[in-house]
């Protein structure tokens, strides 16, 4: 008896050490602010506390984790951060990440969540038929972007990176700028979350279909990829997809006023 009791009781010792261990293996999924992709209500950029952690991508990986095992847990930090971390650390998913050529080396692509459009947007009397209609133009895009890399690469000298969204649907607001490069549910959800008027934009070019993927470190092994490549094939299968797409169609986008805002410029964050 007296060896079992001091069986168990190293058993006990050793316990969160074996879950600590079973944690390390999961994926470490990041994330950002890239409504309606993946967001927080409120944003970082409004309260000290971000707010409930929501949004089309989000949800789907979520239903994924399920499936795969995983505990759920998704950490919200600056893109470029995000990016830096998946491309030097083992071990990494990252969400939601456009594939694109200039980003094709540097991850293990795991599953295609959506299709959305790559579009050039321009302000009134701004003509965009046309990405190189604006290429002496001022020009939005989010930093570290597939959008900002396209744009360097067309050899544009006047391009405005910033580091959210919205940042660039209020300078086109404000007329600050001339063109806005983005997928086109940013756009959308950019300008009413800073009260714009959609009406009061032109939507040009289509430059190309921006594909948005749960990706990963290089590192990751065909298992890792198949795992969660199954499990979206899970949800479409059975009606969980076209239920969180319903849902963020009929999403009621609040806007936040500029006075609302704590800082115009890159948030701030703590994990």
């Amino acid at each position: 008896m007296r060896i079992l009791i001091v069986f168990l009781a190293a058993l006990l010792a050793w316990a969160p050490h074996l879950g600590a261990r079973e944690r390390a293996k999961e994926l470490r999924l990041l994330a950002a602010e890239l409504p309606p992709y993946t967001f927080q209500i409120p944003p970082v950029s409004v309260g000290e506390t971000p707010g409930v952690k929501q949004g089309f991508v989000y949800e789907l990986v979520l239903e994924m984790a399920k499936r795969v095992g995983h505990d759920g847990i998704i950490e919200f930090m600056p893109w470029q951060e995000a990016q830096r971390v998946a491309q030097t650390q083992p071990n990494i998913g990252i969400l939601a990440l456009t594939r694109s050529p200039e980003r094709e080396d540097r991850y293990r692509w795991l599953a295609k969540l959506y299709t959305d459009d790559l579009v050039v947007v321009g302000g009134a009397g701004v003509d965009v038929s046309s990405l190189d209609k604006v290429k002496d133009r001022p020009i939005g895009v989010l930093s570290n972007s597939g959008a900002e890399a396209l744009l360097e690469e067309r050899g544009f000298t006047r391009i405005r990176p910033h580091h959210e969204e919205w940042m660039n649907a209020r300078l086109i607001k404000q007329r600050r700028l001339d063109a806005w490069l983005a997928p086109r549910l940013m756009i959308i959800y950019g300008m009413h979350e800073v009260g714009g008027n959609l009406e009061a934009l032109n939507f040009g070019e289509i430059v190309r279909k921006s594909e948005i993927y749960l990706a990963g470190s290089k590192d990751l092994p065909d298992a890792e990829a198949e795992r969660w490549q199954k499990a979206l094939e899970e949800i479409k299968a059975d009606g969980t997809y076209q239920r969180i797409a319903d849902q963020y169609n009929r999403l009621k986008i609040e806007p936040i006023p500029d006075d609302k805002r704590r800082r115009f410029s890159q948030p701030v964050w703590e994990n």
